[in-house]
C-alpha cells in the first residue's frame, strides 16, 4: 500500500536519492523528511528506477520514495561466528599497507608530485582516473576524477554513472542475475511473470478495470474516499500518505504517520517556479491524457480529464509544506487522538483510513493515536477537496490508481511511464533493460530471501569480522573526539557518550526466517502483484500493537549502499558494499580508510547530526542538549548551511551552464556527515597508522614521516595521507545528466558529487596539510565550517 510508507526519514543511506517509485511519485519523497521508517505495504515494478544507475551512490538516507522502515538491531549477527573469527583478525590485511602494490616516491619541495610523478607512487587504477595537471588546491574533484570523468560516458540506459558505485553494482546484479537463472522458489515465479511480456500485452487494462468501474460509480465524496482507502491496501496514496513506524517518542512500539500525497512532479517546485514548470508541461499534459486514453477514454474525454488534473495538482502543490520543514523531526511530530485527526480531516483521514481497514487488522487491541507529519496541509487540502466537485476528484484518483500500476501494465503504458519520468525529468535516453527491471522487483518484494543467496554466493566471512574492527576503530575516533571538542559542555558530551556507547551494528545480510503463505504464477504478473501486495499490507499493518523488532533490516544484501537509523541508534552495512574498490583485505590501509571508512565515519555521524541529534542513544525524541551548546551547534550548522548555499551546479557537459545552486538547509545532515564522517575516519586511519609501526601484524609496516627514503614495498607517511584523500574522492567520481541534476537539486538531500569532496575538502586541515595547499587558495579558505 502506498498508504504506508515512509513517512520521515527515519534512516540515512549513502546514496543520492533516486527512488524505486519514479513512476508513482505520488508522496512527496521521503528524502524531505526526517525519517524514512515507514513499512510498506505495496511495491511496483520499476521501468528504470535512479538506484539502477548509480543515482543512489553514497546516499546515507533511505529517506527517499523508498520502501523501507527503519531498523535496529541490538548486537552483531553472526555472534558466534564474530567470536570464533576474531582471533583471525590479525591476519587479516585490509588494514595493513600491501607489500609489492605501491613504489615509494619523493614529494617535490612544495609537497605535491606533479604530472607523471604519480605514477609508480599509488596503484595504477588510482592514477588512471586523476588529472595530474590540475592543481589538488585548487579542484581536487577535478584532480582526483578528471581524466576518469572525461573518458567515461553514461550509457544511454543510465542517469549517471558512477566509478566505483556502477561498478560495484554492475557486479552484484551480475552475481543476482545468475541467482535468478536457478528458479528458486518465489523468486522464480515472479521473475518469470515480470519477464514475460507477451502475456503482460495480451493483459493490457484488465487487472485494472473492477476497480476502474467502481471508482466510476461513486455518488458521494464520503463513498469516494473510503473506496480510495480501500484500493490503497494495494495501491497508491491518494491524498494522504499513510505510514506504520517506531514512534519517534516511544521508539519500543509501532505508530500510525500521516503525510501529505498527492503529486506527480517529483518536488512541488515542479509546479511553483515558472520555468521548470513551463519546461515540463507539454510531457506532463501529454502523459495524463495517455494514462485515459491507453485505459479506453476517448481522446476528447482524455484531454477534459488532463486539464481537470493538471489544475488540481497545481493548487495542492502550494499546499504542501517544504521540504526543508519535512526533515526536522521535532516539527514533524505532532501526535493526535485518532478521533480528533477523524474530526478535523473528515475527507482526508476519516473516511479514507476507515476504508483502509486498519484498525480492524491491526493487533492493537485499541487505535487510539496518530502522528500527523504536516497538519498544515491537512488542513488545507481538506478545505481544497471539501469544495472541489465530485467529479474533480473522481478523475484524479482514477488518474492516481492509473498511473501508479502503469509500469506494470503493457509496453505502451511503460513507454509512457519512461518518456515523462525517465527521459524528461532525468535524461535518460533509453529503456532500462527488462531484467534489471524485473531484478529490481524481485529484490524489492523479497530483499531477505535474495539476499541470502547473494551471502552465501558472493561475501567471504572474513570481510564482516574486518568491518567490524573497523567500525570499532572509527567509533574510538569518534569517542576521542568528544573528548576534545571545547563547545561541548559536560553535560553534553556525557550525554553524546553515553549515545555513542548505545549505537549497535549490523553487517552483511539479514539472518530472519520468513515464510509465505501464497503460491505464484509464473506467467501472471498482475495477479502477483495483488499477492504480494496484499500480503505485505497485512504484514505490516499486523506490527501495530506489538513490540518494535530491532533486528531487521531495510535493504538488501547486495545493495550497495549502508544506512544510519536514529530511532534505532544502529548502522547497517550490506555485503553488497563491503566489496572493492571500496573495501577489500588487498587494499592498503588509506583506501580502505579513505573509501569504507570515511562511509561508516559518514553515518556514525548521521547520530550526531542536525536531526539525529534530537534522538538519544534508545532512539527516543527527546531533548539532551543544553541550551548553550545547542546555540554553540546552532552557530556551527548555520556556517555549513550558508557555505554550501553559495555552491553552484553547473553542468557536466557545458561547464558554463550553471544549473543552481545547492539548498543548505535542505542538505544539511548530510553535509554534516560528509565533513565528520572524513574527520573520523581519517583519525583513525592515523591511530592505525601508529599503532602499525609499533606492531607491525606480518606485512610491511608504514614507515614514520621522519625517513627520508623508503624501500620500493612501503608508502611515505605523507603520501598515504593523500592516498586516504584521493580514495574518499575517488568512490563519489560520476557524471549526471543535466536533467537528472535539476532534479536531484530539487529532491534529493545530499550535495551534487563535486560538492560533497570540495567542501569537504575546503573544511579540513588534515587534507590542506597533507597536500600542503596555500591559505586562500581554494581547497584551503580562511574561514572554515567545522562541527564534528
Amino acid at each position: 500500500m502506498a498508504a504506508l510508507k515512509a513517512p520521515k526519514q527515519e534512516y540515512s543511506k549513502l546514496a543520492v536519492e533516486g527512488g524505486t517509485d519514479d513512476h508513482v511519485p505520488l508522496t512527496q519523497r521521503a528524502s524531505a523528511r526526517t525519517n524514512a521508517t515507514a513499512l510498506p505495504l505495496r511495491r511496483t515494478v520499476d521501468e528504470g528506477a535512479d538506484n539502477d544507475d548509480g543515482d543512489d551512490a553514497y546516499d546515507d538516507d533511505i529517506d527517499g520514495g523508498m520502501f523501507f522502515l527503519q531498523r535496529r538491531r541490538t548486537g552483531v549477527l553472526f555472534m558466534g561466528a564474530v567470536g570464533v573469527m576474531s582471533a583471525l583478525f590479525l591476519l587479516i590485511v585490509f588494514l595493513v599497507v600491501r607489500r609489492n602494490q605501491i613504489k615509494t616516491a619523493l614529494d617535490s619541495s612544495n609537497g605535491i608530485v606533479n604530472g607523471g610523478a604519480w605514477n609508480g607512487v599509488f596503484p595504477d587504477d588510482v592514477v588512471a582516473m586523476m588529472d595530474a595537471a590540475v592543481d589538488p588546491c585548487d579542484d581536487f574533484y577535478q584532480f582526483a576524477c578528471g581524466k576518469w570523468v572525461d573518458e567515461n560516458e553514461i550509457p544511454p540506459e543510465k542517469t549517471s554513472v558512477y566509478a566505483s558505485f556502477t561498478a560495484v553494482q554492475d557486479r552484484n546484479e551480475a552475481v543476482l542475475r545468475d541467482i535468478l537463472a536457478e528458479n528458486w522458489p518465489f523468486l522464480g515465479e515472479l521473475h518469470s511473470s515480470c519477464m514475460n511480456m507477451s502475456a503482460i500485452n495480451a493483459t493490457g487494462i484488465a487487472p485494472l478495470k473492477a476497480s476502474l468501474t467502481a471508482l466510476s460509480r461513486v455518488k458521494t465524496k464520503h463513498e469516494l474516499f473510503t473506496l480510495a482507502g480501500q484500493l490503497a491496501a494495494t495501491g497508491p496514496d491518494f491524498l494522504t500518505g499513510l505510514a506504520i513506524a517506531a514512534d519517534a517518542k516511544d521508539a519500543t512500539k509501532y505508530v500510525l504517520y500521516a503525510s501529505q500525497s498527492g503529486l506527480t512532479l517529483p518536488d512541488p517546485e515542479y509546479y511553483l517556479d515558472a520555468s521548470k514548470f513551463n519546461d515540463t508541461e507539454n510531457e506532463f499534459r501529454k502523459f495524463v491524457s495517455t494514462m485515459f486514453t491507453l485505459s479506453g477514454w476517448s481522446k476528447t474525454s482524455a484531454q477534459t480529464n488532463e486539464e481537470r488534473i493538471v489544475a488540481f495538482e497545481r493548487k495542492l502543490a502550494t499546499l504542501f509544506v517544504p521540504k526543508e520543514e519535512l526533515r526536522d523531526p521535532v516539527s514533524t511530530y505532532n501526535l493526535v487522538k485518532l478521533t480528533d485527526a477523524q474530526r478535523q480531516y473528515p475527507l482526508l483521514f476519516a473516511a479514507y483510513f476507515n476504508g483502509t481497514g486498519i484498525e480492524a487488522k491491526a493487533k492493537a487491541q485499541t487505535l487510539s493515536t496518530i502522528v500527523v507529519e504536516t497538519p498544515r496541509y491537512f488542513e488545507a487540502a481538506e478545505k481544497l477537496v471539501a469544495e472541489a466537485d465530485l467529479e474533480t476528484l473522481r478523475t484524479v484518483m482514477t488518474y492516481q490508481y492509473i498511473q501508479h500500476f502503469a509500469a506494470t501494465l503493457s509496453e505502451p503504458f511503460v513507454d509512457a511511464v519512461f518518456t515523462l519520468f525517465k527521459k524528461k525529468l532525468s535524461g535518460q535516453q533509453q529503456h532500462a533493460p527488462r531484467w534489471k527491471v524485473c531484478l529490481r522487483q524481485v529484490t524489492s518484494y523479497f530483499p531477505n530471501l535474495i539476499g541470502k543467496y547473494y551471502f552465501l554466493k558472493q561475501f567471504d566471512l572474513r570481510s564482516e569480522v574486518a568491518a567490524n574492527e573497523l567500525v570499532q576503530q572509527i567509533e574510538a575516533a569518534m569517542q576521542k573526539r568528544l573528548t576534545k571538542l571545547p563547545w561541548l559542555d559536560a553535560a553534553t558530551r556525557d550525554a553524546a557518550t553515553k549515545k555513542l556507547h548505545l549505537v549497535t551494528n549490523l553487517i552483511g545480510h539479514s539472518t530472519k526466517q520468513e515464510k509465505f503463505p501464497f503460491v505464484l504464477s509464473d506467467t501472471e504478473l498482475a495477479t502477483n502483484m495483488q499477492i504480494l501486495a496484499q500480503y505485505q499490507f497485512d504484514k505490516i499493518v499486523g506490527k501495530l500493537g506489538t513490540t518494535v523488532d530491532r533486528t531487521e533490516w531495510y535493504m538488501t544484501a547486495a545493495d550497495v549502499n549502508a544506512y544510519y537509523s536514529p530511532s534505532t541508534n544502529q548502522i547497517v552495512f550490506p555485503a553488497g558494499i563491503l566489496q572493492p574498490p571500496f573495501f577489500s583485505s588487498k587494499n592498503h590501509a588509506a583506501r580502505n580508510f579513505g573509501a569504507i571508512g570515511s562511509i561508516i565515519g559518514h553515518e556514525l555521524t548521521h547520530g550526531f547530526d542536525s536531526q539525529g541529534r534530537y534522538y538519544d542513544g534508545d532512539g527516543n525524541l527527546v531533548s539532551w542538549w543544553t541550551n548553550e551548546t545547542e546555540k554553540e551547534f546552532a552557530s556551527r550548522a548555520k556556517c555549513l548551511v550558508d557555505q554550501y548555499d553559495s555552491f553552484q551546479v553547473t553542468s557536466a557537459f557545458d561547464a558554463t551552464r550553471v544549473l543552481g545552486n545547492i539548498n543548505g538547509n535542505f542538505t544539511l545532515s548530510e553535509n554534516i556527515a560528509d565533513n565528520g564522517g572524513v574527520k573520523l575516519s581519517y583519525n583513525a586511519f592515523l591511530k592505525y597508522l601508529t599503532t602499525a609501526q609499533r606492531t607491525p601484524a606480518g606485512d610491511a609496516p608504514v614507515p614514520s614521516d621522519t625517513d627520508a627514503v623508503h624501500i620500493d614495498d612501503t608508502l611515505s607517511l605523507v603520501n598515504a595521507q593523500k592516498l586516504f584523500f584521493l580514495s574518499f574522492a575517488q568512490a563519489f567520481c560520476s557524471k549526471t545528466r543535466d536533467e537528472a541534476m535539476v532534479r536531484r537539486l530539487n529532491t534529493d538531500p545530499h550535495s551534487p558529487e563535486t560538492w560533497r569532496v570540495n567542501a569537504v575538502m575546503m573544511n579540513s586541515d588534515d587534507f590542506a596539510a597533507a597536500f600542503q595547499c596555500p591559505v586562500r587558495s581554494n581547497m584551503n579558505p580562511e574561514k572554515k565550517c567545522k562541527l564534528w
